[in-house]
């Protein structure tokens, strides 16, 4: 029996509202009390969420959800993604027949989907600065020269053993998740969810020997920099940015929590399906 569900949605678009009173309403009737987290405007306070919740019902595009899962995620609370957005690539739900959809979850008719998350770490040399971290991502880890015009100068070691040296625009560190985003458009493979693997793919690197690659995911990953980067920054999922200042290098690791994704039972929640449906992959042209 469900006895509370949250409602996390952007409040920066305006037809979220309409929507997030009629789940409401829906959700009142049958006895389940509601909480709201907002995204999308200068102040939010759901990330300090202290409620047990049963689930979230998510309402946005894949960015609401990004956001959510690093909230979410290590309080171990499912997530519910309905599309207001644009692709929508991993939510699961519309907003037309959204109610019929909360029955099925409120029924138990869903599986729980795990995905995997990183956790970053901006590390100093000297002991008397802190490590910034953790950061917490769903789709990837960015590292990239920012408004820099000088490629960067890095060295990856994995499990401290040296693997590779880059002189490139930067590094994205990605979770299979992230496979199907910006690691997609800079030349990665597309990985099956359930894979256990971390993807490392540079960003326009001038040489023809880097090569996307991937690792296991029990692996740790350090990236060093060899020369001086001022403006180097580090992005999680694309919405956080911090800076890497010199003489700093950065830890990533598989996080130790998943993010967990409620899935209707049909194919529609199958991956293979949204990657075809979304994407047209392994279309033949007509």
């Amino acid at each position: 029996m469900k006895e509370k569900v949250g409602l996390i949605y952007n409040a920066s678009r305006k037809e979220n509202f309409e929507l997030i009173d009629k789940i409401e309403k829906f959700l009142h009737s049958k006895g389940i009390s509601t909480w709201h987290g907002k995204t999308g405007v200068e102040k939010t306070d759901w990330e300090f969420l202290k409620e047990s919740l049963d689930f979230a019902i998510v309402l946005g595009g894949d960015g609401t959800l990004l956001g959510a899962s690093r909230i979410l995620a290590p309080k171990g609370i499912p997530m519910f993604g309905v599309n207001t957005g644009h692709l929508g690539f991993l939510t699961e739900g519309r907003p037309g027949n959204i109610l019929e959809l909360i029955e099925k979850i409120l029924s138990n008719e869903y599986r729980i989907e795990e995905r995997a998350m990183l956790c970053g770490y901006i590390l100093s040399s000297d002991p008397l600065n802190s490590e910034q971290g953790p950061m917490f991502a769903l789709n990837d880890i960015i590292i990239s020269r920012g408004t820099n015009y000088k490629m960067i100068h890095m060295t990856l070691n994995v499990d401290d053993k040296p693997v590779a040296d880059y002189i490139a625009d930067g590094l994205i560190i990605s979770t299979p998740t992230g496979s199907t985003a910006y690691a997609l458009s800079a030349g990665g493979a597309v990985m099956d969810p359930g894979i256990h693997g971390i993807e490392i793919v540079p960003i326009c690197a001038h040489s023809l020997t880097n090569r996307p690659h991937i690792v296991a995911d029990n692996r740790i990953l350090t990236i060093t920099f060899n020369k001086q980067h001022e403006g180097t920054i580090l992005q999680i999922d694309g919405q956080e940015t911090f800076t890497i200042n010199n003489g700093r290098k950065v830890r990533i690791s598989r996080a130790a929590h998943t993010v967990k994704l409620l899935r209707l039972l049909g194919d529609e929640s199958e991956f293979y399906w949204t990657i075809r449906k979304k994407f047209h992959w392994g279309s033949l042209a007509k």
